[in-house]
């Protein structure tokens, strides 16, 4: 067996490669050999992870790490994404070879094709989402604020808002007035994303399909109440006089100032707070729960619990990028429908398997779909609207 070609590999796994060393490592891949030697090297790195003590506890958390290891040590362009096995304890205990298993695969069909088979049936492609947003104000009048001109919008009641050029509005209170708590409302269409500094300072940026009700003014008020619909990330200014409460469908989260994300996209199953720093109070189903950094409530049919958040994927929308965390392909479309404003169809019997990987969401949608349709589970046909998933 080679030692120089197992230590390259090994020097891969830990993604400590250099760029000669990688373009060496893709090349042994193209070519398809050494099959012996990568062989070795996953028996040895599963079993380091997986030894006789830890065999059984094994998380997702540190098997989508190991993979990690190999996303990170490529570039934008080879970004993949991979079948994830059903969590009983064989997968667990195999698992981390299987993913480097079938993310070499994977790289073997990417790096040969080099995209160079382009398929007919996603022709019809669509361009990714962007800054695009509506602005309601507390008479009714709709702005469009992707057409909108930067600089100061239409006043409002003591209250300046200005659109800058880099995608966001702020709020300013005017010196010497007194603002009423009439509320504005800024709705992002599928397709859109969009920014928003709220009069205390406090920042919030939403996702697509998305909609955030606030007052113009705080000053006068005991609390800062917000309403959302959709998926947020807040970043709160601090001020323990007046405490910051997000409303969305089901559950109310209290912060005094803190960072966190909510998903409560009505058409998700769950609704996830996902706390980044500081601390937040989340009331739901009669419950109250605190959360810590790093953690994340889910509110759904069994009611409220916490879990350990895998914070990468929770802020991978805000980012740049998908991050498929072992999600049904069903999951995985609806993410694309809201970011890509475009209908999803489902033919046939469709794969029940479970996606994992990471991808830019600044690419066109043909792009997200060929990485899908690289692990020979899903493949889609695109046409003008609607993209629909068959086995």
């Amino acid at each position: 067996m080679n030692n120089e070609i197992i230590h390259l590999f090994t020097r891969y796994l830990n993604n400590q490669c250099s760029k000669t060393e990688l373009e060496r490592v893709f090349k042994l891949i193209e070519e398809g050999s050494n099959k012996s030697e990568w062989d070795f090297v996953l028996a040895e790195e599963a079993s380091r992870l997986v030894g006789s003590d830890h065999r059984a506890e094994m998380s997702l958390d540190e098997i989508t790490r190991l993979y990690g290891k190999i996303q990170d040590s490529i570039s934008e362009e080879g970004h993949k994404i991979v079948v994830l096995r059903d969590r009983n304890l064989y997968w667990r205990k195999f698992a981390a070879a299987a993913i480097i298993l079938i993310t070499l695969s994977v790289g073997t069909f990417y790096y040969s094709s080099r995209l160079d088979t382009k398929s007919d049936k996603l022709v019809h492609d669509v361009a990714p989402g962007g800054n695009k947003a509506v602005l309601t104000l507390a008479d009714g009048k709709k702005i469009v604020l992707t057409d909108a001109k930067n600089g100061a919008l239409p006043p409002q009641s003591g209250v300046t808002v200005t659109k800058l050029a880099d995608g966001k509005i702020v709020y300013t209170l005017e010196p010497g007035k007194v603002a009423n708590a009439a509320p504005n409302t800024i709705e992002t269409p599928r397709g859109g994303q969009y920014q928003v500094v709220l009069p205390d300072g406090s920042k919030v940026f939403l996702n697509a399909a998305s909609s955030l009700t606030y007052p113009i003014s705080f000053v006068a008020l005991r609390e800062r109440r917000v309403e959302l619909k959709g998926e947020a990330y807040f970043e709160v200014a601090k001020d323990k006089s007046h405490p910051f409460i997000v409303k969305t469908q089901n559950q109310e989260i209290k912060v005094l100032g803190t960072h966190f994300n909510i998903n409560s996209y009505a058409d998700e199953p769950l609704t996830k707070t996902t706390l980044v720093e500081g601390s937040v109070l989340v009331k739901a189903s009669g419950i109250q729960q605190i959360l810590k950094p790093g953690s994340q409530a889910i509110n759904g049919y069994d009611g409220l619990r916490i879990v350990e958040a895998n914070m990468d994927e929770v802020l991978a929308w805000k980012n740049g990028y998908f991050m498929f965390d072992s999600e049904s392909i069903e999951s995985v479309m609806r993410k694309i429908s809201r970011w890509y404003n475009i209908d999803v169809a489902f033919k046939g019997n469709v794969s029940k398997d479970k996606f994992g990987g990471t991808v830019s969401r600044f690419a066109n949608v043909s792009q997200v779909l060929r990485k899908l349709e690289y692990t020979n589970k899903v493949h889609f046909i695109i046409e003008e609207g609607r993209i629909t998933v068959t086995k």
